[in-house]
């Protein structure tokens, strides 16, 4: 049967979207130029350290400069990959073309790198879109990424709790502190989801990590509401100190 979906449905690059003829969705030449991120890393944020991985253990418990100077509203960050040209493709294919060619890979990718966190995890969320773009666009990928990993780990996923009330401006060309700005009150929780996240372990899926300003700002409002710890994970994280158009 599988070979006769094969023949019916091409394996397409997540890169190139161009058929594939081996095994795996992605070229051979371009697996080897992606940036994985196993650290070490920010114990917090998950930004990489540059420093050779033969001492990577000295570093388990470190924060950042940028944690320590600003805690983040969140516990811990990790990603799966650095953002960069070559990945751009594979997160532009899904965020802004709809193609979940490869979501059930993506998602064992984040459980993946994100092992410490799913396993503490209650439950999974997404970052919700506003209603209005949500409608125009007809999809959250970020959601489909959640339902992706919850069915991956055996996580409840949760997305009618978190609530984007604000329709704010593209993130995309804005500082840190432009991002913090317009994503300020855009989240919402209803009272009466309190009992339910009372104590909980929220697990928060987007689709990159880019300043951590929308991420930062859903996670507050989680707390607020009585989440016990919120841990992030995403597809990519930009690691250049130039914000890209995303």
């Amino acid at each position: 049967m599988r070979r006769v979906d094969k023949l019916i449905w091409p394996t397409r690059s997540l890169i190139t979207g161009e058929q594939i003829a081996g095994p795996g969705l992605i070229e051979p030449e371009h697996w080897s130029k992606i940036r994985f991120l196993s650290g070490p890393n920010c114990c917090r944020c998950g930004m990489p350290f540059e420093v050779l991985h033969e001492v990577a253990d000295a570093f388990l418990d470190e924060e950042c400069p940028a944690c320590i100077a600003r805690k983040p509203g969140f516990d811990r960050a990790r990603s799966v990959f650095a953002y960069d040209d070559l990945t751009s493709q594979i997160v532009l294919r899904f965020k802004n073309g709809a193609d979940r060619t490869g979501l059930k890979l993506l998602a064992r990718w984040c459980a993946e790198y994100g092992a410490e966190l799913v396993e503490e995890a209650d439950v999974v969320m997404a970052v919700p879109l506003h209603v209005r773009r949500l409608r125009a666009r007809g999809y959250n990928q970020s959601l489909w990424l959640a339902a992706a990993i919850s069915r991956e780990t055996n996580i409840p996923l949760e997305h009618h709790i978190l609530k984007r009330l604000k329709n704010t401006p593209s993130q995309a060309g804005k500082s840190a502190n432009g991002r913090r700005k317009n994503v300020e009150g855009a989240f919402q929780i209803g009272e009466k989801h309190n009992p339910f996240l009372t104590g909980k372990r929220v697990l928060l899926v987007d689709d990159v990590y880019t300043t951590g300003a929308t991420v930062e700002a859903c996670s507050r409002v989680l707390k607020r509401h009585g989440a016990a710890n919120v841990d992030i994970v995403t597809l990519s994280r930009v690691v250049s100190p130039v914000d890209p158009t995303i």
